[in-house]
């Protein structure tokens, strides 16, 4: 196996060194920790720069322009969108000539907003109203009548068990959902899954049955609590009336459904964060390079040279603060 080069061991401590450095703002802001952010600051924007450059500036503007291969309309829009970055110069330029730059500013935000409100529109607004306008009734998946694509959507499955269940049925129906779910056919990490899925709350349980007419319990409660609580949600934001009597009632529900819309939110944004802390927790400890390349990055020293070194510096920069800053005359509080 090749050895690790120098350059990247170089590369390893100096992410580790970055970590703990960004990692010193829980003391307080110092130049440890605005090091690392001018650094990343720098490194983004010059990244970006040489990124949109090669891929869109270059062959989109200055190749389509220059090089003759459009004419027409085509190349009327390539010189509008070079007019359009060049006005954004025009704010660092001259101060006369700034409100140049409103204008692509202006047509960028517009025109990202319109993509974005479109976009919500369809993915999320319109998906709200298709669940809230559906049925409240959650029946069980039949699965002994069902067709194939709603036995692929049932927890464990997939198109080959849905398959695989639609032959089994036929040749013999099935008397119960272990039946269903230990079928000879299948093979032991299709009938694992299966088996894993299992549950009467929210797993495969809830959601089949070997017969029409059985309900899905939770998923009944799940849709009556999405109507209501979308009724809510847009009731708290209805002000043509007062919000008092059973109106308010019902706003302050909708204040409580939108609270944990809210927090849940905020905690998926958490969790993402933590899992990224994670990730650099295994790093600062060596755990993802392979054992050979451990051994010469040599991690955990690496770990506690960078904490002394910025604990030094830091201690250094303490007194160097305290030093500057004045001292204020005995008996008094330092004002004339």
């Amino acid at each position: 196996m090749t050895a690790l080069p120098w350059i990247d061991v170089v590369g390893y401590w100096l992410g580790i060194f970055l970590t703990f450095s960004v990692l010193s703002f829980l003391y307080k802001d110092n130049p440890f920790y605005k090091l690392v952010e001018h650094l990343f600051i720098g490194v983004s924007v010059g990244y970006l720069i040489v990124l949109q450059y090669g891929d869109n500036i270059e062959p989109k503007v200055i190749d389509a322009i220059f090089g003759g291969d459009l004419d027409g309309v085509w190349l009327g829009l390539r010189i509008v969108a070079l007019l359009l970055v060049l006005m954004m110069f025009a704010k660092v330029v001259s101060r006369r000539w700034a409100w140049l730059g409103r204008y692509p500013l202006a047509f960028v935000v517009a025109f990202y907003a319109g993509l974005q409100v479109n976009a919500m529109a369809q993915a999320e607004l319109g998906a709200q109203i298709k669940f809230a306008a559906g049925s409240i009734d959650a029946p069980k998946v039949d699965l002994n009548a069902a067709p194939a694509e709603a036995l692929t959507a049932l927890p464990g499955s997939s198109p080959a068990v849905a398959a695989k269940l639609v032959a089994e049925r036929a040749r013999q129906p099935f008397t119960s959902v272990d039946d269903a779910a230990t079928r000879p056919s299948l093979t032991d990490l299709e009938r694992a899954d299966l088996a894993a899925a299992r549950g009467h709350l929210i797993g495969l349980d809830a959601r089949a049955a070997v017969g029409p007419g059985e309900r899905d319990a939770f998923g009944l409660v799940s849709n009556l609590l999405l109507l209501l609580a979308t009724l809510a949600s847009l009731v708290y934001f209805y002000f043509s009336v007062a919000h008092r009597g059973p109106i308010g009632a019902v706003s302050r529900f909708g204040v409580w459904i939108l609270m944990i819309g809210f927090g849940a939110a905020f905690g998926l944004t958490v969790l993402g964060r933590i899992s990224l802390a994670i990730g650099r927790a295994y790093d600062v400890l060596g755990r993802t390079v392979a054992p050979e390349d451990a051994a010469r990055i040599h991690a955990p020293w690496a770990s506690l040279a960078s904490i002394a070194l910025i604990a030094g510096g830091l201690t250094i920069w303490e007194l160097r603060q305290r030093r500057v800053q004045p001292v204020p005359p005995p008996g008094g509080d330092g004002q004339s």
